[in-house]
């Protein structure tokens, strides 16, 4: 089916994959780089099936095609991955919607079709445990103190930072001294007239999307977390003597830096995966020659079987947070989610080693 004059009912003929652009287009005010990534792989899948299938305008795709697409995905995919690219499709057409390119009522049946994924489907258990997370800190505070290693690993243990979070830091957020900084609280929105002088050490996240560095909420992500005296004094040394002095495109200077400048959402990931290879610290568990392991190699880190993203340091993260007795509440709002959103996707910690801790709690109840 080919292009033509604008339809009979009034669709504004347009090819798949012109749709996509615009779309992402469109989105690219509101949305992460990850999330304009995971849209764009998922919205391409479909629109490479239909070129496929000689479906060259998207006015021509109906309930009907989508359902085709369905079952083609169904063979190989999971009900969780298929809700997830049915939730984009179902903004995409949304969407089309709106430059007349589809009918109104396709995004209901998009809706329809989207398969239903139980919450337990729908959540990833898998998570670093948290005492190979304290080895591998350990092991960094021992062999390369303060090196962006041992930042990176520190701050995205600590904080259970997404990597945009990670990404978005500049030196001028961080307060070690625990002065309050006027233009960072009115950047997140705070009045400095109604704080304190001092709070204690502490680092803004700030959203900056204008300089491409957007926390994943936006605005609602804005929040001020405070620093131990370990975390200052690693921050302190690693700015002094190990930070590479670079600025990014805008000219802002990144606390964690690449000889380019801001590292990259992919730079992150490699570092989490190269950081979590249990050969850095011990022995191959899968009997592997660290001489001639293809893993080691550059490009390749995520290969390894007992590696893992940033996705599963956070997990891991926020359910020894909630071991070590911290409430739902206090968690969700130092790690940008809501309690919803921790109860579900992330609190998988031990239930007896919760119970100890509440136990003391109440042992004072009269």
């Amino acid at each position: 089916m080919s292009l033509g004059a604008e339809s009979g009912d009034g669709l504004r003929p347009i090819p798949p994959r012109s749709a996509v652009d615009r779309f992402l287009s469109k989105r690219e005010t509101d949305s992460t780089e990850q999330t304009l990534r995971s849209y764009r792989d998922r919205l391409m899948r479909l629109v490479r099936w239909l070129e496929a299938e000689d479906v060259l305008n998207i006015n021509d795709v109906d309930g009907r095609t989508l359902q085709e697409y369905l079952a083609h995905r169904q063979e190989s995919c999971n009900k969780t991955t298929l809700n997830n690219e049915f939730g984009t499709l179902k903004k995409f057409f949304e969407f089309l919607v709106a430059i007349e390119a589809t009918e109104p009522e396709m995004p209901d049946k998009v809706q329809l079709l989207k398969p239903t994924a139980t919450a337990d489907e729908q959540t990833n258990t898998e998570k670093i445990a948290p005492a190979r997370a304290r080895d591998i800190l350990a092991h960094l505070e021992r062999f390369e103190y303060a090196s962006r290693d041992h930042v990176v690993m520190l701050l995205m243990w600590r904080f259970a930072f997404r990597y945009s979070d990670l990404r978005a830091i500049d030196l001028r957020d961080l307060s070690l001294d625990g002065d309050l900084k006027e233009e960072r609280l009115r950047e997140i929105g705070e009045e400095p007239e109604n704080l304190p002088d001092e709070i204690g050490p502490h680092l803004y996240m700030v959203s900056r999307p204008e300089t491409g560095t957007r926390l994943k909420n936006h605005l609602k992500s804005q929040r001020v977390v405070s620093l131990t005296a370990e975390e200052v004094q690693v921050l302190r040394d690693y700015v002094e003597t190990k930070r590479i002095e670079k600025t990014d495109d805008a000219d802002r200077e990144p606390l964690v830096t690449t000889v380019q400048g801001r590292p990259t959402d992919a730079s992150v990931r490699r570092w989490m995966y190269m950081m979590t290879q249990p050969c850095l610290i011990g022995d191959c568990p899968h009997d592997r020659d660290t001489d001639d392991c293809e893993f080691l190699e550059h490009g390749y880190e995520s290969g390894c079987p007992s590696t893992h993203s940033p996705h599963r340091i956070r997990t891991g993260a926020i359910s020894n947070m909630r071991e070590q007795g911290i409430s739902v509440e206090d968690v969700a709002e130092r790690v940008d989610a809501t309690p919803e959103t921790v109860r579900q996707h992330y609190d998988f910690s031990a239930e007896m080693k919760r119970l100890e801790n509440r136990r003391s709690q109440f042992e004072d109840l009269q």
